[in-house]
């Protein structure tokens, strides 16, 4: 299984090139948000500038998809006080310039350079601090970590500007390839999005066994819970086979199927006592 990821820009010009490389056409023209999206699971929303406008465009897209576990990669410009033009940063920790609201985005083991960054309601032309200076991270991070775990949220920014080359030298034509230069990193990015979402899909599905059991016998709202949990635990250790089987036989109740099911994973019942 693939896993879906969102990705979210502030501006056309920053996802021309996502457009391309992933094959994403645009869905419900019309709405208050240009989306995109393919057949592989990819989608992107273009949301305006500013922290509101990353975090309504986020629920946007959100509100248009099916429940699961779908990763959010906020990519885009940034200014930074010495960073050449054109390195890109995986940002490690997020705060809103006007609250003071802090986030630590995990870090994956990708090899790419991580970074600080402050979101600002303006362009910031004094870089006060070593860090990288967006308008738009604090918004997207708060909204999306709150969809899905935070495992599948990162921001990826791209040095625009520096004190040597101030925000009002960049060229909006300048935009699309700073992005192309950062098109290896950018892909690392989404393959391991990909994979991290189809893991955490995987693990918290439900199987369609859980309903036909169900089905079979009378659960307490202990004990389907419980039974849940034992259903993906089949799965997780690539027993699906022999949760179907189970799902097909006839125990005398409820408590007797929990019984078998609990003795052959070895987990505590439902008391917290070992099955012996």
């Amino acid at each position: 299984m693939i896993g879906g990821v969102n990705l979210a820009v502030a501006h056309p010009l920053e996802a021309k090139a996502l457009l391309e490389w992933f094959d994403l056409e645009e869905i419900e023209p019309g709405g208050a948000f240009r989306c995109y999206g393919n057949s592989k699971g990819i989608a992107l929303v273009i949301s305006g500038m500013g922290a509101e406008n990353s975090a309504a465009g986020v629920r946007f897209l959100h509100e248009r998809q099916f429940p699961g576990f779908r990763a959010w990669l906020n990519i885009g410009i940034a200014g930074h006080p010495h960073a050449a033009t054109g390195h890109g940063f995986l940002i490690n920790r997020i705060e809103h310039g006007r609250s003071g609201e802090c986030h630590w985005p995990p870090v994956p083991g990708l090899g790419l350079p991580g970074c600080g960054l402050i979101t600002v309601a303006e362009p910031e032309t004094a870089y006060p601090k070593d860090v990288a200076y967006d308008m738009e991270a604090a918004g997207f991070y708060a909204q999306a970590a709150g969809l899905t775990t935070t495992d599948l949220v990162h921001v990826f920014k791209i040095v625009s500007d520096n004190r040597e080359n101030p925000v009002s030298k960049v060229s909006p034509q300048q935009v699309p390839e700073l992005f192309r230069n950062q098109e290896s990193a950018i892909r690392k990015l989404v393959d391991h999005l990909r994979e991290r979402s189809a893991a955490f899909t995987n693990w918290y599905e439900i199987p369609a066994e859980f309903e036909m059991l169900l089905h079979k016998y009378r659960f307490s709202a202990t004990r389907k819970a419980a039974l849940a949990q034992y259903c993906r635990r089949y799965c997780a250790l690539g027993r699906q086979s022999r949760l179907n089987e189970i799902a097909h036989m006839r125990f005398r109740d409820a408590a007797s199927l929990m019984t078998t099911m609990r003795m052959e994973l070895a987990l505590p019942d439902e008391t917290g006592e070992m099955s012996r």
